[in-house]
C-alpha cells in the first residue's frame, strides 16, 4: 500500500513537470515529504518522544509515545519498548493493557513477542505474582535465550529458591550457566554475586563485583550488593563508599532494590565504622 502511494505521487509529479513546468520538481519534493510524514507519523512521534524521554523530560516523552501508540500503526518493536518505559515509570496498569493486547494479537515477530513476554513477566513479578512471572519468563527464555532473559530469569530463580529450597540446586545451575554465557552482563553478574553473598561465599562474591564494577554502572543494585559484601567482610569504609555510589544512581520501576534499603544500609555502616574507629583513636591518643 505504501509503495503504491509513492508510485502514485511520483506519477503525478512527472505529469505536472511535463504539462505544467519545471517548478513541478519543487512540488514533487513537498508531496513526497508530506506523504512520508503521513505514512511514518507514528514512528516520528515515537522517535521524538524517546529522545525527549532520554534527555530527562519523561512525562513529555511518554505523552508523545502514547500518541504514537494510539495511532495504531506503531511497529511491534516500538510497542514493546513503550511498554518497558511504562514499567520504568511504574505505570503498571497501562503497561499490562499494552502488553496483553500485543501478545493476544500474536502478530509480532518471534523476537518482539519474546520481549513482550519478558516485560509481562516483570510486571507479574512487580505485582507479587512470582510463580506466574517465573513461568512466563521461563517460556520466554526457552523460546529465545539471550543475556536479558538469562538475567531476569536468574533473578526469579533467586526469589523462588528462597521460598522453595528444593529449587536451590536448579537455581545454582542456572545462575552458573548464565554467568558462563555472559559474565559481562550487569544483571547476570549481579545475580551470581548475590548468590555467593547469600551463601556466605564472600570472596567469590567480591570477585564477581570487582569485575563488574571495573566499569561504571547505571544501576544502583551492584553497588549496593557489593557494599553488603564489604560490610560483611568488616570493610565499613569501602562499604560506605559503595552505598553512596548506589544513591547517586537512578532508581526506576525496574530497579530491583529500593532507595530506602540503601539509605538504611548506609546509616548502619556509618555507625559500625564509627564504633570500629573508636578503639583505634583511643590507642592513638594514648600513645601521644
Amino acid at each position: 500500500m505504501n509503495l503504491l502511494l509513492i508510485i502514485a505521487v511520483v506519477a503525478v509529479v512527472v505529469a505536472l513537470n511535463h504539462y505544467v513546468g519545471a517548478w513541478a520538481g519543487f512540488v514533487a519534493v513537498i508531496l513526497i515529504i508530506g506523504g512520508f510524514c503521513v505514512l511514518k507519523w507514528a514512528d516520528i512521534l515515537m522517535i521524538r518522544g524517546n529522545g525527549i524521554y532520554n534527555k530527562g523530560d519523561r512525562k513529555k516523552g511518554l505523552e508523545l509515545m502514547e500518541k504514537a501508540y494510539n495511532t495504531g500503526k506503531l511497529k511491534g518493536t516500538m510497542v514493546v519498548y513503550y511498554s518497558y518505559c511504562l514499567i520504568r515509570e511504574n505505570m503498571n496498569e497501562k503497561a499490562h493493557e499494552v502488553l496483553d493486547k500485543y501478545i493476544a494479537e500474536g502478530k509480532g515477530t518471534p523476537a518482539d513477542l519474546c520481549r513482550a513476554m519478558h516485560n509481562k513477566a516483570i510486571l507479574l513479578w512487580k505485582d507479587g505474582r512470582l510463580d506466574e512471572a517465573f513461568d512466563t519468563m521461563k517460556k520466554a527464555h526457552e523460546s529465545r535465550p539471550a543475556s536479558d532473559t538469562y538475567g531476569t530469569l536468574g533473578l526469579f530463580y533467586l526469589e523462588k529458591a528462597k521460598a522453595e529450597p528444593q529449587l536451590s540446586q536448579e537455581a545454582e545451575n542456572f545462575l552458573k550457566e548464565a554467568y558462563e554465557y555472559n559474565s559481562d552482563d550487569r544483571s547476570i553478574a549481579d545475580n551470581m554475586g548475590t548468590f555467593y553473598l547469600e551463601k556466605g561465599e564472600l570472596d567469590r562474591a567480591a570477585e564477581v563485583y570487582k569485575a563488574l564494577l571495573a566499569q561504571p554502572q547505571p544501576s544502583p543494585t551492584p553497588y549496593y550488593r557489593y557494599g553488603l559484601v564489604l560490610e560483611k567482610q568488616g570493610n565499613y569504609e569501602d562499604a560506605e563508599d559503595m552505598f553512596n555510589k548506589a544513591l547517586r544512581c537512578s532508581f526506576t520501576g525496574v530497579t530491583v532494590i529500593k532507595r530506602d534499603e540503601v539509605t538504611e544500609a548506609l546509616a548502619r555502616v556509618e555507625k559500625l565504622y564509627e564504633i570500629a574507629e573508636k578503639p583505634a583513636n583511643a590507642r592513638k591518643n594514648g600513645e601521644e
